[in-house]
């Protein structure tokens, strides 16, 4: 498995960074009722023929060669979702029982720089954003 993400909210026309909404598959429709209570308007994300898992350990490579996470992909693509008020889950493998609750912008970013620069290098983000 990998690092999973859905999004809930009305689709834009266009994203920037090639991001481009998907169906969920059946997996990720479990997930979405467990986590929202539904599947209205809940979908997930490639970015041109990528995964979000892709950027994710991508944005932890260029951290360790020093690169700022704001300065990173991963951090352009979740900043897009979250400028289009985009509710976002993120998870790894299977476990998104309790994911931590965000509430602004400021604490999915820290969120997801947490994940990426853990001591264990495991580069796994837990969050949600209502």
């Amino acid at each position: 498995m990998s690092e999973s993400i859905i999004c809930k909210g009305h689709k834009p026309n266009t994203f920037k960074y090639g991001i481009i909404p998907i169906q969920l598959d059946d997996f990720l429709k479990k997930q979405a009722l467990e986590i929202w209570g539904g599947q209205n308007e809940v979908w997930t994300i490639r970015i041109g023929e990528k995964d979000i898992d892709f950027y994710l350990t991508k944005a932890q490579m260029e951290i360790n060669k020093g690169i700022e996470f704001k300065n990173t992909e991963f951090y352009n693509i979740i900043d897009e979702l979250l400028k289009n008020n985009i509710k976002i889950a993120m998870w790894y493998d299977i476990y998104c029982e309790d994911l931590p609750l965000c509430e602004n912008k400021q604490e999915v970013l820290r969120e997801c720089y947490n994940g990426i620069v853990d001591i264990s290098g495991m580069c796994e983000v837990y969050f949600m954003m209502n």
